[in-house]
Parts: structure tokens; sequence; C-alpha cells
């Protein structure tokens, strides 16, 4: 059956405090009757025809009258109904499904979502959720008794849960009883949520996506059961509020939460574009993002030059970490500076202990992606004495561009990467290695 999904864009949820969830802090404006009309016209008029099932997502419940006037929701139906639409899935909160909004939905194949997320009254006190079992109990009751079908999403992973494994088998053994579709969500961190500040301080984490169908697997082949493994396109997006002045040198400015979360992240989720078949290590830089320092705009105006620059996945190494070239306009990574002039032998130790960690454990899970690893780095540097390490360590080969005889003519120049030697170096090496 063709899927097409409508995002409602009106109001917020009535409740917007569940920890976990970003979506419904967010705020549009609240909608006329007449708006959302005009909105569900432009919808069903570009609707190609066909067997269609129709999903309809937002900040809140459909069934909520300050987010769709009654009006509008009659409207909607209508439109459902004479669209000949075969099937429509909605979303709401228990407290918004009553008898006289559901006689609305007459002689349609409906769909109710209700985000029960775990069957445990005491762990959704601790979610913030709102409501408890009893009340998914009533609300399926109550649908049931339209004839309508319940569609429970449960999170495999919330917080303030010990067993995992455990509490979802009980989650999906409750919510059998009162549901006709079931969906396991693997929990990721919304920006706007406790949720992500309970990930920076350490006290909860996300599943990978091996994690997480390795937890639910048992539950795949019911075709009852739905698995979700992302819900949105997960990347850290820190709020402004909880951004800090990172500029600094020492353990501090090393190991901050600020970039090891980001370093989870980049093991955990991250895939490297499948496209990038060369792994190019590069050095960091005072100005941010990256590409607007001097040795960037070099170094990319070289690689521009090379028939395959596309298959050439950049990568910076910096006390921030492993920053992929796509991430570098991201927070932590475009606002922290780190001062070579104030390291010390202690520091100097640690920076390359720390970052030869993180190298050695996105080699061991994305090595296999690259053809080819190099980097473009100056030898005494700490970034190339962590990237030796880890490569010994792993027992992988890697090719620094900037060959020792150039580095030996222009290690005193100030800015040496920037010189026209290197440079060359790094484009013929390129050429040589990868043509």
């Amino acid at each position: 059956m063709h899927k097409k999904i409508f995002f409602l864009k009106s109001g917020r949820c009535a409740w917007g405090r569940c920890i976990f969830c970003g979506y419904g802090k967010i705020r549009y404006e609240i909608k006329s009757a007449n708006d959302l009309k005009e909105e569900f016209n432009t919808f069903f008029d570009n609707l190609t025809q066909g067997h269609l099932h129709i999903k309809v997502f937002g900040s809140g419940s459909f069934l909520d009258e300050n987010q769709v006037p009654k009006e509008a929701r009659r409207y909607f139906t209508k439109k459902v109904r004479e669209t000949g639409v075969e099937r429509l899935t909605i979303e709401s909160r228990p407290e918004f499904i009553t008898d006289e909004r559901l006689k609305d939905f007459a002689g349609i194949d409906l769909d109710i979502g209700v985000g029960l997320e775990v069957a445990d009254n005491v762990i959704l006190d601790k979610l913030s959720k709102g409501f408890h079992r009893q009340d998914l109990e009533k609300a399926s009751e109550l649908i049931h008794s339209h004839g309508f079908n319940v569609r429970t999403y449960l999170l495999v992973n919330p917080p303030f849960v010990e067993d995992i494994k455990k509490s979802l088998s009980n989650s999906i053994k409750y919510a059998s009883r009162f549901s006709d579709s079931i969906v396991l969500i693997n929990l990721l961190p919304h920006e706007n949520s406790e949720l992500f500040r309970m990930w920076l301080r350490g006290e909860w984490s996300f599943l990978s996506r091996e994690e997480f169908l390795d937890v639910t697997g048992e539950w795949k082949p019911d075709p009852k059961i739905e698995l979700d493994v992302e819900t949105f396109r997960f990347i850290p997006r820190f709020p402004k509020e909880l951004r800090e002045n990172l500029d600094g040198v020492g353990e501090k400015y090393l190991t901050h939460s600020h970039f090891e979360v980001w370093q989870d992240y980049l093991l955990r989720w991250y895939h490297p574009p499948a496209s990038k078949e060369y792994l190019l290590f590069l050095p960091c830089s005072y100005r941010k993002p990256y590409s607007m320092s001097n040795t960037h705009k070099k170094i990319i105006n070289k690689l521009s030059k090379l028939s395959n620059r596309l298959q050439i996945h950049e990568v910076m190494l910096s006390n921030a970490g492993v920053v992929p070239r796509e991430f570098e306009g991201y927070y932590p990574f475009n606002s922290y500076n780190w001062d070579e002039k104030k390291e010390n032998p202690e520091i100097r130790r640690r920076y390359i202990e720390v970052t030869g960690e993180r190298i050695e454990g996105y080699l061991r899970n994305h090595g296999r992606s690259y053809q080819k690893i190099f980097c473009f780095l100056k030898y005494d540097s700490e970034s190339y004495k962590s990237l030796e390490g880890c490569c010994e360590n792993l027992k992988t080969e890697f090719s620094n561009l900037l060959s020792r005889d150039t580095y030996a003519k222009i290690r005193e120049l100030g800015r040496s990467l920037q010189s026209e030697e290197a440079l060359n170096d790094l484009y013929e090496g390129l050429e040589n290695e990868i043509n």
C-alpha cells in the first residue's frame, strides 16, 4: 500500500513535559480551522491515485482540538472519504480520545498511535509521561468499541531501566493485550530534551543500530511488531543554552563531555558516506570552521584539482577528537580553540594518548569503509604521533603524503603546510596513490 505522510504544524503538544521528547517542546503557530482546511486541500489535491495509507505526524495529538479544531478535523475525515484513502494513521494522547471525536472517523480504517513507552507506572512517572497504563487500557477499549485499531509505541532503551531486555519483554507482553500493532522505538537524544542532558552527564546512552537489532531480534518475525531503528536523522545538535566557551588547553579541553558525546556518536552511530573510498587525516586550524582557514583553503584548492576528489573523505584531528569535514560547522567543532604554545610535556602526552584512542576507535569501527588511509600532517605534531601509534597498534597501513624530505626543508617556516612544496606533495601523492 502506498504511504503518504502529512506533517501537522499547528500548536504544540498539550503536555510537552516528557523528558525524552524534543518534539513536544516545538511551538508552532496555532492555525485556524480555515487555514488547516487550505493545507488539507493542498495535501489531498497532490495525492496520487491508488492504494493509499495516510499517516499524520505532528508535535502533539491530532485529536486535541486546540491543535486541530473540530471543524478542521471533520473536514479532514471528509477529504479522506472523498479521496478513497484506504487507511489512516493518527496519533493522540489518551486524554483526547473520546467517544464524540472517534465518531468523526466512522467508516475509515483507522489506526490511533499512543506512546505508552514502557509498561511500568513508576518509570512512566520518572519519564514525566503524564499518564499511566490504565489510561492506555481505557483508551484502547474505547478505540476498539468503534472498530478502530490501537497502535502502541514502546521505547526499547528508556532511562531508569536496569534490565533493558526484561523491561521490553514485559512491556510487549502487556501492550499486546490492548494493541493491534506495536512499534519498538530506538530512543535517540532529542536536542531539546532532558534526555540530551542525561547523555551529556553520562547517565544514559543510546543504542547503536546493531545493539538495537540485537535487543529486539527475537520480536522481528512477529507481524504485529515493527522495529523503528531511527526515528529522526540523529546528529548531536546542542541547544544554545548548553554551549560553552571551550577556549583553553589542558585535560578539561581534551576530554570535555561535549567532545566526548560527539566521539561516542561517531563511533556507534555514524557511518562514513558511501562515496568516500579514501580517508585523509588533516590538521585542525585556529580559524573555525576549518575550511575558512588559509591552510584548509589551500588544501581544498589542491584537492579540487583531483579527478576523484569526491572519493576523498577529509577528517580533521584535534583536541576535540576526530572531526569529519561534514561536521566542521557544528558546535563544539566550530567553537573551540587550543593554543599549542600553552602545552607542557604532560599535556602533550595526554593529547597523544586521548587522540590515539579516538583515532583507534574510529578506525576499528570504520576503517574497512576505506580502501586506503592517508594523512597530511607534520611529523613532529601530536596528531601525527597519535595516528602513528594507533596504526601500529592496529597493524594498519597509512601514508603521510607530506614527504620527510619536504618537511625537513620547510619545518622552520611559519604555517609550513601552506607552502607550495608541501601542497605539491599532497596533490602528487594522491594522484599517484589513487589513480
